[in-house]
């Protein structure tokens, strides 16, 4: 499958170059506004509160890059687990004219953190990455 220019987005973990988003899921969730239990507040969903999750599908890169990923995702000590950061950049093209940037789009990206992650490689085709993410 070619990429349609201007479609898709980039992911960008800490120490490691940009890598194309073959294709992206956005969800949106606004939390209800009668949640006022102490859970709520832990687990960062006051009463309005906009929540931005989704899922990632990634063309699989090199070495340097699904090093990064599993340190990402699993920190081997807590330099690790402080330093790892990710942002994401999301960008649909309508009919090859029409713009529409997502969240996270320009010189704002989202920070966000991998929550969960599969590969997928056949042996033949290219190996594909499948992530789900939630913003910080």
């Amino acid at each position: 499958m070619a990429f349609i220019t201007g479609f898709g987005g980039t992911i960008t973990f800490s120490g490691v170059a940009s890598v194309q988003v073959r294709s992206f899921t956005l969800n949106v969730e606004r939390a209800s506004f009668d949640a006022t239990t102490l859970a709520d507040y832990r687990e960062k969903r006051l009463p309005g509160r906009i929540r931005r999750s989704g899922t990632l599908t990634l063309l699989r890169q090199d070495g340097a890059t699904d090093d990064t990923l599993r340190t990402h995702l699993f920190p081997n000590d807590i330099t690790a687990a402080t330093g790892a950061s990710a942002t994401l950049t999301l960008k649909y093209v309508d009919q090859g004219s029409k713009s529409y940037d997502e969240w996270g789009s320009g010189t704002n990206p989202m920070s966000i953190h991998i929550t969960s992650a599969s590969i997928n490689d056949n042996g033949t085709d290219l190996a594909l990455w499948e992530l789900s993410w939630e913003e910080q």
